[in-house]
């Protein structure tokens, strides 16, 4: 049997966000391969910080868009921003392949998203060949972004399939640790779209809770000055060893983003909060379209985005619910890689 193979391109590489399709792909003898197709300012970026091993993966990446204009038939999943103009010219390149595209984008009415080409020579027309003919099918992370697409462009309903992203085996195990009494953490991005100033003021009044904040970005030095001046404030950096990591999540009883909408970004999944949900946290979250479809009533909290004050006093005043974690870690259960690896299928066909 000959081998089966599926290419992911994205712009940047996102390896965590595929591996149901990694799991599906290996249960049936196939392959995955990851490449990148925004190079050119990473290979200056390489030269720059004299980054050899960035600079090869970036040639590898230059060689496979390459390959691609004189092969055909490889399977590539792109993963592209809505309206991006660099459409036009992967369009170009994957002229002779099967295409399928997944996105976790959940806006397609051009009133909200992140590249502002709509209106550039040639963007809509390749956009709207690309989702109504070219892909054979379209892999959205949220129901939402499913209805969006469907809403707003010719797309068949069946060529639709909804696919979240997948825990990882680091976040199968549960770690039988005490809780700490109303523990809370926070990890990703430590930038102001995370709403990390609010939510360090936010606790830095509420010496009865405990914030932990895991991370990198450009707001580290104040978290660090708040770490210093508040007890109940901890800071530890970017921790790369996922094992290591759920082992620190697991002896908080929440989970906490406090994401702020801007005119480019918001919270559209979020694999924090069902990683956080595996080992039993209780996630809190502003109401972003994301978390709005992973968080119910039975499993956590959700507060309207500028409120987290309100929703900490909520939270403390009503006091930790065993059942609201027992049931959080029932429903992470539907993000095994083995369970989204079903939604991938279409791909095999």
């Amino acid at each position: 049997m000959k081998e089966k193979k599926v290419y992911i391109l994205h712009k940047n590489g996102a390896n965590r966000h595929y591996a149901g399709l990694q799991y599906l792909l290996e249960m049936q003898g196939g392959s995955i391969y990851y490449r990148e197709f925004s190079i050119f300012t990473k290979i200056a970026k390489a030269v720059k910080r004299l980054d050899s091993q960035l600079f090869i993966k970036q040639i590898s990446n230059l060689f496979f868009l390459i390959n691609l204009v004189f092969s055909k038939n490889k399977k590539v999943v792109l993963g592209i921003p809505p309206f991006d103009k660099k459409l036009i010219f992967l369009l170009k390149i994957l002229k002779h392949h099967r295409l399928f595209y997944h996105t976790s984008w959940t806006c397609w009415d051009k009133s909200f998203h992140p590249k502002k080409h709509e209106h550039k020579k040639g963007v809509m027309k390749a956009w709207n060949f690309f989702l109504e003919k070219k892909v054979e099918y379209i892999f959205t992370v949220t129901k939402e972004s499913s209805q969006q697409i469907s809403s707003n462009f010719k797309v068949d309903n069946d060529r639709l399939v909804v696919v979240a992203h997948s825990l990882t085996i680091d976040f199968k195990d549960i770690y039988n640790y005490d809780k700490e009494d109303n523990s809370f953490i926070y990890l990703g991005r430590l930038v102001p779209q995370k709403g990390i100033e609010q939510m360090l003021s936010c606790f830095s009044k509420k010496p009865s809770a405990k914030l932990t904040i895991i991370g990198a970005g450009c707001d580290q030095s104040l978290v660090e000055d708040f770490s210093k001046r508040f007890k109940n404030i901890e800071y530890l950096p970017y921790i790369n060893n996922k094992k290591a990591l759920s082992k620190i999540m697991a002896r908080h009883q929440y989970l906490i983003l406090n994401s702020q909408k801007t005119e480019k970004w918001e919270e559209l999944f979020s694999l924090i909060i069902i990683e956080g949900m595996s080992l039993g946290l209780i996630p809190i979250s502003s109401d972003h379209t994301g978390p709005k479809e992973i968080i119910t009533e039975k499993t956590g909290y959700l507060f309207e985005e500028g409120k987290i004050e309100e929703a900490l006093e909520f939270v403390l005043a009503k006091g930790y619910n065993p059942m609201l974690a027992k049931n959080a870690i029932k429903q992470s259960k539907q993000y095994y890689p083995e369970k989204i690896a079903e939604h991938w299928k279409p791909i095999l066909l």
